[in-house]
């Protein structure tokens, strides 16, 4: 055992590089404490230890360099616990994020799975959807011009964290009078599918009722290429007795955030019915 300590010496009595110290010298946030007159090398004392320990747990807290010196500075008690509560809050936050995130991808890996096992298109099925609230701007759409603007702005009125890559949350609504008169090209109102935590203004809001849906994929574009499938469901409601109770919604169920092949790019259409 010894007092004065070479640079490599004290880096790995701490677990840290060299590099970290030469890096901590040259900022004058830890400097050895000896330089020998003839050799001009530099040593750190031993009884510096608990320094740098203190410095490596502080970085750990995620403090910078400044944050550092000036804690190392002017160090009591009353500073000390209040930089514990600071980044004890700062934890908390991130920790917060982290969940969120985690969810969120968590339930996109659970759609992608679904969707893998419901890949089969042009053909009318029906499901029970609860209620769901929607963001929209209440603006109609009439080309992909548009589409990107409109997409844009209801992205940028969110808090929330990859609201669009792998979901089936963003849509278009197909009006109740155009579906029924045939008018398939009309333009339509753009939205998401908002999560129920998140905070819109009633002005942003509009309630789609649970309920029965008859609903078909197709493969092609938004607007161009739904009339067919529009029509095939038409049909099929006309000759099983159905009754459209509402608006219609074209979901983007899997679109360019998750694939750039044509082929695998799909879309849902959702009519609310009732059995007459």
């Amino acid at each position: 055992m010894k007092e004065k300590l070479t640079i490599g010496e004290m880096a790995k009595l701490r677990g840290l590089t060299s590099e970290t110290l030469r890096h901590y010298d040259r900022i004058d946030l830890f400097k050895p404490q000896y330089i020998d007159s003839h050799s001009g090398y530099r040593y750190y004392s031993i009884f510096q230890y608990e320094i740098l320990g203190t410095i490596k747990e502080l970085r750990q807290l995620r403090m910078t360099t400044d944050e550092i010196k000036e804690y190392l500075n002017e160090r009591n008690f009353s500073k000390s616990l209040d930089i514990m509560k600071i980044k004890h809050a700062e934890l908390v936050s991130n920790l917060k994020e982290l969940n969120e995130m985690e969810e969120n991808i968590r339930e996109k890996i659970a759609y992608l799975e679904q969707v893998e096992r419901e890949n089969e298109l042009q053909k009318v099925i029906f499901r029970e959807m609860k209620s769901r609230r929607l963001l929209t701007l209440h603006e109609k759409i009439n080309n992909n011009f548009e589409l990107c603007y409109g997409v844009l702005n209801l992205e940028n009125m969110l808090t929330e964290k990859t609201p669009i890559l792998a979901t089936n949350r963003l849509g278009i609504i197909i009006e109740e009078k155009n579906l029924k008169l045939g008018r398939f090209e009309e333009p339509s109102t753009i939205f998401i599918v908002a999560k129920n935590k998140e905070d819109i203004p009633n002005t942003y809001q509009l309630t789609i009722p649970g309920g029965l849906f008859a609903c078909i994929r197709y493969n092609g574009e938004l607007l161009s290429s739904r009339s067919e499938s529009l029509r095939k469901i038409l049909h099929y409601l006309n000759k099983n007795s159905y009754q459209i109770t509402g608006d219609a919604l074209q979901i983007m169920h899997l679109d360019i955030t998750i694939t750039d092949k044509p082929n695998e790019i799909t879309f849902e259409i959702q009519v609310p019915v009732r059995k007459l």
